[in-house]
């Protein structure tokens, strides 16, 4: 498969080094070459021909052995001696391995992944080599010609179509060299190199001839079973470059930041000269020693007729800029040490290190640099306030994809401990839990959002704990409230209600199902009612997956950082069916209830009482999309949270600090709901950006929720929100079509009475508005000996139920539990944990 996303590197550093023509000065490559010419003329031939004949003798042995008289040859040498353990060519002793390439959603190159004790090596074929060429042909700043296989066989076996594997006439020299005290290179052919790079324990690298020998019967066995072709890319593909760079691919984006196919004779034949010495020649370090083996690797592409001596001297003179490989390729690294742990626990350590897989991930780099800048940005900008962290994951809620994980402020700042994921770390979220309370009210309470909560200064005693007061944020109450004013406002009362009706223990069952699967992992005993104001602790990345989960309507998809994955070979090991990963996805929660509560967080004129019309949690610059949000913040404000969605995107922010120290002066909605905002608002209004917000189909998203078909409007009771009886005020309110109310508005539960007549007692903090709610239900009720006490017929406890929808005014004949509509004993409070629980605001 091509790969796409990488940009020819500009040049960089060392850019200074060349001379006006754009060499560099070669100074010490003349030394190098003089001392070489120098050696030659002091070869001392009559002390070489002292030896000759035991040279012609071994060379005449050993070319006989190539030839016909294979036997004679091999009774000479001990054949069994020396073949007995040579292994078969179709087995490698080397443990060949590939780096592994982290991309993001539009192939951008995010990182690399190696081995430390190797290093960076990608395998291409010869045809997919060639195929690029092809593919270049039109392309004027392109190369049309693979220059890498040309200037290779120029610098190593220049006999290389033809010759059997081993070369007679280099050996001789070879021979004649080493018996005469001196050393050369050239003896070993390209198919040599290999075997010994392949079977390093078998073959060895020791200085024999019996070494020798044995390295010449593999490499004579090598080309009688592969094709020239595949013996050069072998090679190709394995053969070091330095600087960690094993194979032409790995090398050319290592040096140069293209590919193979991309590389330009000039580029090419500088390369190619590595592998003889890669430490001496290295370019990013001995420049002037690289571009003399440079030149004579052209001078050699010269003489055997490759290229012109044209060409050759306007290869040399072309200005190169080789780079270090290390550290270029660190974008996204939070995500990306993210999608290596993913890797990790579901392919091994081995296949990502050493597997060569091409993993193109779900990220936008776009959308994950803009999330990067206004994290930044906002935490500095909130440093007065003792902020010095925050953290954002933004995903697709109907597919699971994660276009953006930003783990801390700055990566690479020691002082907040950047390298550290905020995004998967667990925190208490403060209020942004709520609606998880909620929605479990509705599925096993009876409960709806026109259901009437009592909000007063209500103390709890709690055995072994003692008086448990929590605060409302403002310090204010407001008397009788809906559910859908409570939980828009973030009300703590009217929260504390709701799971002390439910129980711990429904709410953690309903948190694990959205999506929290690490988070509440301890017994429900150890929360207690405040697990409900955020005493407990979750993950960023599981939070927002479970908004997800309520955004689709109560289907469940778990968040995914993976597209596909290719292994080595051009095979796909997985792919992301996007098409069918919601029609897939299982049903948790009923969908009408998760579209009520997203119907409650997309209430702007519902959340006004506390944060105002003109808040973080709308976005006119996008001409009031429809948008559900909460904000949290934990006790003495050292998490601060905002999570929300629209249709096409979920994103959940956390700021704080990395110590766990408290922040001064602020909450959710004045914090993090800032990133919150820029950042829905600069993913949508990108024309780029928002192509990654598309459907399956490649279709814009609708910007309204859906609802659900039992979703119903109903005319309640203003003062009481049940079912209206002649004469009174009546608003209208969303209810599921065979769900509450159940009661008439002059009707009430012993639970409702207990608690309004609390509350008219308890006037500590109440608003004016308070009192007025208070009377008024008061009044509705009726008074002393009026007061009408109805015991009504319970609902489902798992709210599924199939009958029959009741109409407006007649109650209900299936069976509730205790909640505000019945009158059946309120539940026992559940114990709360050993430390005092948190007094979360908005």
């Amino acid at each position: 498969m091509a790969r796409h996303g990488h940009k020819k590197r500009t040049p960089g550093r060392g850019g200074g080094r060349t001379n006006g023509n754009g060499r560099r000065p070669a100074n010490g490559a003349a030394v190098i070459i003089a001392r070489r010419r120098r050696a030659r003329q002091r070869h001392p031939m009559t002390h070489a021909l002292l030896r000759i004949s035991a040279a012609l003798g071994l060379t005449l042995a050993l070319l006989t052995f190539v030839g016909a008289g294979v036997a004679a040859a091999a009774g000479y040498l001990g054949w069994s001696a020396l073949t007995a353990d040579l292994p078969s060519p179709d087995r490698f002793e080397a443990l060949e391995f590939q780096t592994t390439k982290i991309y993001d959603r539009n192939w951008v190159l995010l990182s690399e992944v190696t081995d430390p004790a190797t290093g960076w090596r990608t395998a291409i074929s010869y045809e997919e080599l060639m195929d690029h060429i092809r593919q270049q042909q039109n392309d004027p700043n392109k190369p049309h010609r693979a220059w890498i296989i040309d200037a290779t066989i120029a610098a190593e076996d220049q006999t290389f179509w033809t010759n059997p594997g081993v070369e007679p006439r280099a050996i001789l020299r070879s021979l004649v060299f080493n018996l005469s005290g001196e050393s050369t290179s050239g003896a070993s052919t390209i198919t040599q190199q290999l075997v010994r790079m392949l079977y390093p324990e078998t073959i060895g690298t020791e200085r024999t001839y019996r070494r020798k020998i044995r390295e010449a019967i593999m490499a004579i066995r090598f080309t009688q079973r592969y094709s020239k072709q595949e013996i050069l890319m072998m090679y190709l593909n394995n053969v070091y470059y330095g600087n960690r760079a094993y194979g032409i691919d790995a090398a050319a984006q290592a040096y140069f930041n293209k590919f193979a196919w991309e590389l330009t004779l000039a580029e090419a034949s500088m390369l190619a000269g590595l592998p003889q010495a890669p430490s001496v020649y290295d370019p990013t370090k001995n420049f002037e020693l690289a571009k003399a083996r440079q030149r004579y690797v052209l001078d050699r592409m010269v003489e055997l007729g490759m290229i012109t001596r044209a060409e050759a001297d306007e290869a040399f003179a072309e200005p190169l800029y080789p780079q270090s490989r290390e550290g270029r390729y660190n974008k996204a690294p939070h995500f990306v040490n993210f999608v290596l742990d993913y890797l990790e626990t579901k392919y091994g350590p081995a296949a990502v290190y050493r597997g060569g897989l091409m993993v193109r991930t779900t990220l936008d780099l776009s959308a994950q640099q803009a999330a990067e800048e206004i994290v930044k940005r906002r935490v500095q900008q909130l440093a007065p306030y003792r902020v010095d962290n925050g953290a954002l994951v933004a995903m697709l809620p109907w597919s699971g994809e994660i276009i953006a994980m930003v783990g801390s402020a700055d990566f690479y700042d020691d002082t907040i401990d950047g390298q550290f994921n905020v995004t998967t770390a667990e925190r208490q979220p403060g209020s942004a839990i709520k609606p998880i309370t909620y929605l479990t009210a509705f599925e096993k309470a009876g409960w709806y959002p026109g259901t009437i909560v009592f909000d007063y200064a209500k103390v709890w005693n709690i055995p072994g704990f003692g008086r448990y007061e929590p605060k409302n944020a403002t310090g204010q109450h407001f008397g009788a409230i809906t559910v859908r004013e409570a939980l828009a406002n973030s009300l703590n009362i009217p929260a504390l209600q709701a799971i002390e009706v439910v129980g711990v223990p429904a709410m953690i069952d309903m948190a694990h199902r959205l999506g929290i699967k690490t988070g509440f992992w301890r017994d429900p005993s150890y929360y207690g009612l405040s697990i409900t104001l955020g005493g407990g602790e979750v993950s960023l990345l599981e939070l927002t997956n479970a908004y997800a989960t309520i955004a689709n309507n109560g289907k469940y998809v778990p968040y995914n950082p993976i597209l596909e994955i290719i292994a080595p070979g051009n095979n796909r090991i997985y792919q992301l069916d996007r098409a069918k990963t919601l029609e897939q996805a299982p049903q948790v929660v009923r969908a009408e209830y998760a579209y009520l509560i997203t119907h409650i967080l997309s209430d702007n004129k519902a959340r006004a009482l506390i944060f105002g019309l003109n808040n973080p949690l709308v976005l006119p610059e996008l001409d009031n999309r429809p948008v559900a949000a909460k904000t949290g913040t934990s006790e003495d404000a050292r998490d601060l949270w905002t999570v929300g969605y629209t249709t096409d995107v979920v994103v959940g922010v956390w700021v704080g600090r990395t110590d766990n120290q408290p922040t001064r002066g602020l909450d959710g909605i004045s914090s993090a709901a800032l990133i919150w905002h820029d950042f829905m608002v600069k993913v949508h209004q990108d024309p780029q950006l928002a192509k990654t917000l598309l459907g399956p189909d490649g279709q814009p998203i609708p910007v309204e929720f859906q609802r659900p078909p039992g979703i119903v409007e109903v005319q309640v009771c203003a003062a009481t929100g049940k079912l209206p009886i002649r004469g009174v005020r009546t608003v209208t309110e969303l209810s599921v079509r065979d769900g509450p109310p159940r009661l008439r508005c002059n009707q009430a539960s012993e639970y409702e009475l207990r608690e309004l007549r609390a509350a008219l007692a308890t006037p500590k903090g109440m608003t004016g508005r308070g009192w007025s709610s208070l009377q008024a239900y008061a009044a509705m009720v009726g008074v002393g000996p009026r007061i009408e006490i109805r015991q009504p017929t319970p609902t489902p406890v798992t709210g599924e139920s199939n009958s029959p929808a009741e109409g407006p005014g007649t109650p209900s004949p299936q069976p509730t539990p205790p909640s505000p509509g019945s009158s059946s004993p309120a539940p026992t409070p559940p114990a709360l944990p050993g430390e005092p629980p948190s007094s979360a605001n908005p």
